[in-house]
C-alpha cells in the first residue's frame, strides 16, 4: 500500500509557525504511523536573498517601527485595499515561490498543512489552477483571521477560537469550512513531570515562586528593562521570588542578562534557546511574556496565568485583548508596571488562583489531536485514493 503523505509548512519569521507546524507533525504520525510526514520552512525553496530579508523585515518593523506595522496591518486587511493588494502579493508570491510550486506538484502530497499565509497562498493558487488536487487545511496561528489568511481554495481553515471563526466567517469563509478547534501546541505542553527533577535542572529554589520571563524566538519590545524591574523585587518580597528568564536567539541580551544576575540578590537564572520551555511553563507560578499566538497557547495550555508586557500592534494586540477579556491575564506596557502587577499577584493569592482558573477554562492543550481526529482524518477518507 502507498503510504500516505503530507507536508505540513510554515515560514520562520517568529517561532510560532514553526512550533505550530511540529506539533501538527507530532499528532500526525501519531495517529498515521506509516505516513510520509515532512515538516518544512517554505524559506528554504525561496531565492537566497528573499530568505535573508524576510524575516529580517518582519523582526525590524516590529522591533524598530510598531505602529508603521501595526497601521500596515489594518490598511492591509481593510476590504478594498485588499482586493486592490491581493492580485500584486499573489504574483509576488508565485514569483519567489517557484521552486515551492515545482517541489509541491513534484512530490504531490495527498494533504498539506499551511501555518503561514504564504504557503497557504501558494497552495491554494495551485489549487485553484487545477495543478494541484491534494487537501489544503489552513491553520491560523494567531487569534485574529487577517485577510491575508483568505487561501480560497483551502479544505479548511483551523481557528483558535469561536471568535476568531465569527470574524473569518464574516471575510466570506463557509461555515462548513471552519473548525474552532484551537492554535496546536506539542504535547509537553500538557504531560505530567517531575516537578522537583525539573527544579533542579533549571536550579531553582521550590521555596521561592518562579516568574518566568519570555519573549518568544526573539527580544522585543522593553525586555531587559523588564527583567531588570522583576529583580527589584527581591527588597518587596525577600526571599519568596526567583526569575527563570528565556530570551530564545538574541545572545547578546542572554550575555548582559548573566552580568546583571550575578549581581542580583534574587535568584535568576538566564537562557537562550532552550528546548524544555513546555516545562519551564509548568514550573512557573506566572509568565512574562509578549502575546503572540504559540506562546499564548501554550501558557494557557499549561493553566498559567500571563502578564504581556509587549504586543506588537495588530494581531498580538488582538491575542492580548482575547486572553484579558477572560481573565487569565494582565497588560503592563512600562517595565515598572510589570512588576508592579508582579508584586500584586503574589501578596494576593486569591487574585492569582482566580487567573489560573480562567487560563485553565481557556487552554486547548489537545488541539493538535483535536484538528487530526475532527478534519484530517475525514479529509483523508473523503479524498480520492485518500488512504488511512
Amino acid at each position: 500500500m502507498i503510504p500516505i503523505r503530507i507536508l505540513i509548512s510554515y515560514v520562520s519569521a517568529g517561532a510560532g509557525h514553526r512550533r505550530a507546524a511540529e506539533a501538527l507533525a507530532q499528532a500526525i504520525r501519531h495517529a498515521f504511523p506509516e505516513a510520509i510526514v515532512q515538516c518544512r520552512d517554505a524559506l528554504e525553496d525561496v531565492p537566497r536573498w528573499w530568505r535573508r530579508l524576510y524575516p529580517l523585515t518582519y523582526y525590524s518593523l516590529v522591533r524598530y517601527a510598531g505602529p508603521l506595522w501595526g497601521m500596515g496591518f489594518w490598511l492591509l486587511d481593510h476590504r478594498a485595499v485588499y482586493a486592490c493588494v491581493q492580485p500584486l502579493r499573489r504574483a509576488w508570491n508565485r514569483l519567489v515561490g517557484r521552486r515551492i510550486i515545482r517541489r509541491l506538484l513534484r512530490e504531490s502530497p495527498d494533504l498539506v498543512m499551511a501555518t503561514h499565509f504564504f504557503p497557504a497562498d501558494l497552495v491554494s493558487a495551485c489549487k485553484r489552477a487545477g495543478q494541484f488536487t491534494g487537501r489544503l487545511v489552513v491553520v491560523i496561528t494567531d487569534l485574529y483571521p487577517h485577510r491575508f489568511w483568505l487561501a480560497p481554495s483551502a479544505d479548511a481553515y483551523i481557528c483558535a477560537t469561536p471568535d476568531t471563526a465569527t470574524a473569518a466567517r464574516r471575510r466570506g469563509i463557509s461555515p462548513e469550512r471552519l473548525h474552532a478547534l484551537g492554535i496546536p501546541i506539542a504535547s509537553a505542553c500538557r504531560t505530567p513531570f517531575d516537578r522537583q527533577r525539573l527544579m533542579e535542572r533549571f536550579q531553582l529554589d521550590p521555596a521561592r515562586r518562579t516568574v518566568l520571563v519570555t519573549s518568544g524566538g526573539d527580544t522585543v519590545g522593553p525586555f531587559e528593562a523588564v527583567v531588570t524591574h522583576l529583580m527589584g523585587l527581591e527588597q518587596a518580597l525577600p526571599g519568596r521570588v526567583q526569575l527563570l528568564v528565556v530570551c530564545g536567539a538574541d545572545a547578546r541580551m542572554v550575555e548582559r542578562l548573566l552580568r546583571k544576575a550575578k549581581g542580583s540578590l534574587m535568584p535568576v537564572r538566564v537562557f537562550g534557546f532552550i528546548d524544555q520551555i513546555p516545562e519551564a511553563m509548568a514550573l512557573s507560578d506566572i509568565v512574562v511574556t509578549k502575546a503572540g499566538g504559540l506562546t499564548v497557547a501554550e501558557v494557557l495550555g499549561r493553566g498559567v496565568p500571563l502578564i504581556f508586557y509587549f504586543a506588537i500592534p495588530g494581531h498580538e494586540w488582538w491575542n492580548a485583548r482575547h486572553v484579558l477579556r477572560h481573565g487569565a491575564a494582565l497588560l503592563a506596557t512600562r517595565p515598572a508596571a510589570v512588576a508592579r502587577d508582579v508584586l500584586e499577584l503574589l501578596q494576593h493569592p486569591e487574585r492569582l488562583a482566580s487567573m489560573r482558573h480562567a487560563a485553565q477554562a481557556l487552554s486547548r492543550p489537545d488541539a493538535a489531536e483535536a484538528i487530526v481526529e475532527q478534519v484530517i482524518k475525514p479529509l483523508l477518507s473523503k479524498s480520492v485514493g485518500g488512504r488511512q
